[in-house]
């Protein structure tokens, strides 16, 4: 376990944010990521990543590596950001991706603390960026699901991005 002063992260999935006084506030849902969901449609991704990005403070970006059968593999926080905005390189993205091993595709997540899943000029820049660097790769970008408040998403997939 890792501590920074603000942030206590355990392994590559869980994140806890802590305050004054150590109360616990947490934003993403930690545990082990089940290996076999098959995150075939935009709705399966939509609904698996809004279970897990709970945060309304924060804005956080995951990503999840997928088989050739595009079952789930593992899943990883690239980044915590603040309540609008979250900071993604697709180095960051790419090293998280190839420590899962056995990666073919991937999803990337992240949720709108503001819960409305509109995507922003700033995650369609983004997700073109990434769709990019996974064909450099042989990674390929299957999705990017904007979350936004009471199970809401957004594909950007279905949105034509991608």
């Amino acid at each position: 376990m890792s501590y920074d002063g603000r942030y206590r992260t355990k392994g590559r999935r869980g994140a806890s944010l802590v305050r004054d006084g150590g109360a616990r506030v947490e934003l993403v849902r930690d545990g082990p990521a089940p290996k076999g969901v098959i995150l075939k449609e935009p709705g399966d991704a939509g609904r698996y990543f809004a279970s897990v990005l709970t945060d309304p403070l924060r804005e956080v970006f995951v990503v999840g590596g997928l088989n050739v059968k595009h079952r789930l593999v593992d899943w990883a926080v690239v980044s915590i950001g603040c309540l609008t905005s979250s900071l993604v390189h697709p180095r960051e993205v790419f090293t998280l991706l190839l420590g899962m091993g056995g990666v073919a595709g991937f999803l990337c997540a992240h949720n709108h603390p503001s819960g409305d899943p509109e995507p922003s000029a700033e995650d369609v820049a983004l997700t073109r960026r990434l769709a990019a660097a996974g064909m450099l790769m042989g990674i390929e970008l299957l999705d990017h699901v904007v979350i936004g408040g009471e199970g809401r998403y957004v594909s950007l997939k279905n949105r034509g991005v991608l």
